[in-house]
């Protein structure tokens, strides 16, 4: 005879800790995922933002000095960030201005981040064209 203490719940208790297992690990899987994508588009603006701040500097040297940050430096200052340097004279409304266009990109984890800048400085001697 099975006394009123003893009595055998049926396994509910076994049930229920396996279905709270799951569900936890379920949610682990779902935060692991979410930050694994956020990690991917956080990369990819970080990437843009050095695109920025080596394209603000390269164009600044320009303005400044007349020709660009030196390929070594520039490789040193910002590894992995390729520049394309273009200085002509500007047309029409910006005629008697140099422009100066620098295309910039950069790849992380198999995508590649491209940026444009173009900016009109007065012309002045001594500035290498």
């Amino acid at each position: 005879m099975v006394k009123r203490n003893q009595r055998k719940t049926g396994g509910w208790l076994t049930i229920e800790l396996i279905v709270a297992v799951a569900l936890t690990a379920l949610l682990i899987g779902i935060l692991a995922t979410l930050g694994s994508a956020f990690k991917k588009v956080n990369d990819q603006r970080w990437l843009r933002q050095t695109l920025t701040a080596a394209g603000q500097a390269q164009m600044d040297a320009i303005a400044v000095t007349g020709k660009p940050i030196d390929e070594q430096k520039f490789n040193e200052l910002w590894p992995g960030v390729t520049c394309d340097v273009k200085i002509d004279t500007g047309d029409g409304q910006w005629a008697g201005l140099q422009e100066i266009r620098l295309t910039l990109w950069a790849e992380k984890r198999g995508k590649t981040v491209e940026s444009a800048m173009v900016r009109y400085v007065p012309m002045r001697e001594g500035r290498s064209k």
